[in-house]
């Protein structure tokens, strides 16, 4: 006998868990123009089985609307960073799934296979998400659903669950939240062995781009020249140049036609922000890119790792590519919504050849804003950055200030008592950041991380199915949070849902906000989860879920009205 159980998305169901570890859910609230996700576990005896794989059917008015899923699972390995952590992470914070111990985790997203099949298998749970979506339409309402689960070879019930949905009669207002996840085009070039920016590459580009706005994110980084990231000291990441230079007899020009077509991409895919790369390297400022130019009708490298950052050759470089650059974004009407980079992750022994590169090239940046990831306050305090993008574990530090556009970052860390999107990570955690940013009043959300598929300093690609730590570098997760599949396509993580329904979050509080004033909602909030800072989290579904549901109430009252 099959047995089935519908419970929260936000549980991580492991191979060896029980239906009997997860709490049942029989609810579902969700806005019109909102995707709600539910999770189904089954269990089956040794001696009911006769094939490993059943069908799963949706019967009620929703199912044209039902997206249905496997979640496959990944290896989590140890990481290296576990030895920077004063104590066993489990004695420092309890918080972490599966006791944090190496092993296979829930993560990936598939299709259904064998005709709409899901593996049941005895003594393991392989579970299934459903999340409904673009109901915009349908009248708000409550929507008995029923699951069923069918015997692949001769169609036969073999059980059903019901859940009700309720469409709740009020529109989130539109993502405000500005959310990046750096997006690397040189990674889908080696995985998918494409040339970098011909047809092909831009084809699988626009894939990952769009996966990437339908779950949030609506900035991409563009890779004006080849990312200066995550590239260890001497060494050269894939060339994903896509301006085009030429210089004859000492001058400079610019063929910005690739930029061009980047940037129409990310317009067809909805994108509303542009993140320019990094103009200097990571880790101190102190070298160029790797930059390729056609140097008297040789194609060469130009500038790299040997190229001080100061240098006169470089400094006439960027002042006469950035006057055009700028020049050719205005025309598209683009300025208000591009965001420069100097250098990533400055360090307060930094701050002199940070500022030595604003000197040399702010006059022509003026009126531009310009983000960085950092996490010393100084950085503003003395007008270097007027847009910081301090660590969650740091931002008490810029709190004070009065920044006009806040925004926060985390990354390998922090990780103790704190928001992140870790494999060991329960997905109420990593959740939970929406609810901290609203607090805050935070607008804004970096991460190094959409799809890095090479480990550390970009050495060699891997494989992220095998390792996801980056080739053993940093936990598992931090990364990506899309896996590369089939045709060019990217493959959802429960991460990445769990991600954007933090963001849904915001909007939810915010429409609260509108009836009874940001006050009032934090308050509400408080009484069922005490105190919200970026140090503590909710670590279980049903907590989250009843912050979750005391907003709803709180609109359907105020609507009702």
């Amino acid at each position: 006998m099959i047995k089935i159980k519908i419970i929260s998305s936000l549980e991580k169901c492991f191979l060896d868990n029980k239906l009997s570890d997860f709490a049942e859910i029989t609810r579902l609230g969700m806005f019109r123009n909102e995707r709600g996700i539910i999770q189904v576990i089954s269990e089956i005896s040794d001696e009911d089985i006769n094939t490993a794989f059943h069908r799963i059917e949706i019967e009620g008015v929703l199912s044209e609307y039902a997206n249905i899923r496997t979640v496959e699972f990944v290896p989590n390995y140890i990481s290296g960073e576990i030895k920077r952590t004063p104590k066993n992470l489990m004695e420092a914070d309890g918080g972490f799934v599966n006791g944090a111990k190496p092993g296979l985790y829930p993560d990936v997203l598939m299709p259904l296979t064998h005709g709409d099949c899901f593996p049941v298998i005895p003594e393991q749970i392989h579970p299934v998400y459903i999340d409904f979506d673009g109901m915009e339409n349908v009248t708000p309402g409550v929507y008995p659903t029923k699951i069923r689960i069918l015997n692949k070879n001769n169609n036969e019930l073999e059980t059903e669950a019901v859940i009700d949905i309720e469409i709740i009669d009020a529109f989130l207002p539109e993502q405000e939240t500005r959310y990046t996840n750096w997006f690397y085009a040189d990674c889908l070039a080696n995985y998918y062995e494409v040339e970098a920016f011909s047809d092909r590459h831009f084809e699988i580009c626009e894939n990952y781009i769009r996966t990437a706005v339908k779950n949030g994110i609506n900035m991409i980084l563009m890779p004006v020249f080849t990312i200066p990231l995550d590239t260890g000291v001497g060494h050269e990441r894939t060339t994903t140049q896509l301006l085009k230079i030429t210089r004859t007899n000492g001058k400079y020009e610019f063929d910005f036609s690739l930029c061009e077509r980047w940037l129409s991409m990310c317009d067809r895919c909805g994108v509303k922000y542009i993140e320019v790369c990094h103009l200097f390297t990571q880790w101190g400022a102190y070298h160029a890119p790797k930059i390729m130019a056609t140097v008297d009708g040789e194609y060469k490298k130009i500038f790299g790792w040997e190229t001080e950052a100061g240098g006169e050759e470089y400094v006439t470089f960027l002042r006469a590519f950035l006057g055009e650059f700028t020049a050719f974004l205005e025309k598209r009407g683009d300025k208000n919504r591009t965001y420069f980079h100097i250098s990533d992750e400055p360090s307060e022994e930094h701050i002199e050849q940070y500022k030595l590169n604003r000197k040399n090239i702010g006059d022509l940046l003026e009126g531009w804003k310009i983000i960085e990831a950092l996490s010393h306050v100084e950085f503003y305090k003395q007008g270097l950055c007027k847009y910081p993008v301090p660590g969650s574990g740091t931002i008490e530090d810029f709190m004070p200030e009065d920044i006009a556009e806040r925004w926060v970052y985390y990354c390998c860390g922090p990780y103790i008592n704190a928001s992140n999107r870790l494999l060991i990570d329960s997905l109420p955690r990593t959740r939970s950041i929406g609810i901290q940013m609203y607090k805050y009043g935070i607008e804004g959300f970096l991460h190094w991380g959409y799809n890095f598929y090479n480990n550390q300093y970009s050495h060699d690609s891997i494989n992220p199915y095998l390792n996801m730590c980056a080739g053993f570098w940093g936990f598992s997760g931090d990364a990506l949070v899309v896996y590369p599949g089939a045709n060019g396509k990217p493959i959802e993580s429960i991460r990445l849902l769990a991600l954007k329904q933090g963001l849904d979050d915001i909007r939810v509080m915010k429409l609260c906000e509108s009836f009874y004033g940001k006050e009032k909602v934090v308050e509400e909030a408080e009484k069922i989860f005490e105190n919200i800072t970026f140090r503590r989290c909710i670590d279980d579904s049903a907590t989250m879920q009843k912050v979750r549901d005391r907003m709803n109430e709180m609109i359907k009252e105020a609507i009702s009205k």
